[in-house]
């Protein structure tokens, strides 16, 4: 073989390999190739589902999971444990006529416009893992399928165990008066730091919308980062053109324009912390709010 059919045949080659990945949504911001849900979709049986999911010990969280169905007239029948140490109930039902569809749903891919979704909720007196089954019937009390979901009971349901800026825990939203500082986050068992990334408005930028995304930037854990210390603003936020005619001929019409608006009160920084699920082997994403009093 000749060199320029090895070329051929290794570019070919190469082609074959990275079509075989496919590539997820991790957040809003940025995709890669991560698994971020155990949700499966059967087409067959116009029903999706999560393989497993978690379940924090003693929670009595009303909605644990969801099972989205395709088909009209099916729904679940009941939900039921291998074990009394886990309690499985079906908690809510919503109709959507049809026009249901999330690409949060199967890893970025749209999903199909699914007519209704049941809310599962589990109430666990004991640590483990636990089998639950889900029955789906049809309009005629027909039994369609039954799926099994591994439900897995630990004491550590939160991710991260904690999280901390210039010395100081805090969760969800922090408002400080320094401007920079060391930012450190611990997970708890069974969860792994991927990355932190830091999220702030450009300085006298003017964003077109008002909910126009921060930019991002990754730092190390446990390392000095720089808070915004001012605040943003996005302009032409909405615009409507009103006109009036009395025949043929225009006789008015005007333009209102809200704009300019500021997002915050104080300067906000995000910080996004991505985590990899070691039991479920899905990553995730928890974003926090840092605010600068200036």
């Amino acid at each position: 073989m000749n060199l320029s059919k090895k070329l051929v045949v290794f570019v070919l080659t190469l082609a074959i390999v990275f079509s075989n990945f496919s590539f997820a949504t991790v957040d809003t911001q940025a995709a890669a190739k991560t698994k971020t849900t155990t949700n499966v979709f059967d087409s067959k049986k116009g029903v999706c589902y999560p393989t497993k999911i978690r379940v924090g010990l003693n929670s009595t969280s009303n909605v644990s999971t969801y099972v989205y169905l395709l088909n009209k007239g099916d729904y679940v029948a009941s939900v039921k444990t291998n074990s009394s140490n886990l309690i499985a109930k079906l908690t809510r039902r919503d109709k959507y006529d049809g026009n249901y569809s999330t690409s949060a749903l199967l890893d970025g891919q749209d999903s199909p416009e699914f007519c209704s979704t049941y809310g599962l909720g589990f109430l666990a007196k004991k640590k483990g893992t636990y089998t639950a089954t889900v029955t789906v019937k049809n309009s005629k009390k027909k039994t369609v399928c039954k799926k099994k979901i591994k439900v897995i009971v630990d004491d550590n349901f939160s991710p991260v165990k904690s999280i901390k800026y210039a010395g100081k825990s805090f969760y969800g939203s922090f408002i400080t008066k320094k401007k920079s500082g060391k930012i450190s986050v611990a997970m708890n068992k069974g969860y792994k730091l991927q990355k932190i990334e830091v999220g702030t408005y450009v300085n006298g930028k003017e964003y077109e919308t008002y909910d126009a995304e921060p930019e991002y930037k990754t730092v190390k854990n446990k390392k000095s980062i720089n808070l915004a210390t001012s605040t943003y603003f996005s302009e032409n936020v909405n615009s409507s053109t009103s006109s009036y005619s009395y025949g043929d001929e225009e006789s008015y019409s005007s333009t209102y324009k809200s704009g300019n608006m500021v997002d915050y009160l104080l300067p906000v920084t995000y910080v996004r912390v991505t985590y990899k699920d070691t039991k479920l082997g899905i990553t995730q994403t928890t974003v926090y709010e840092l605010f600068y009093q200036n």
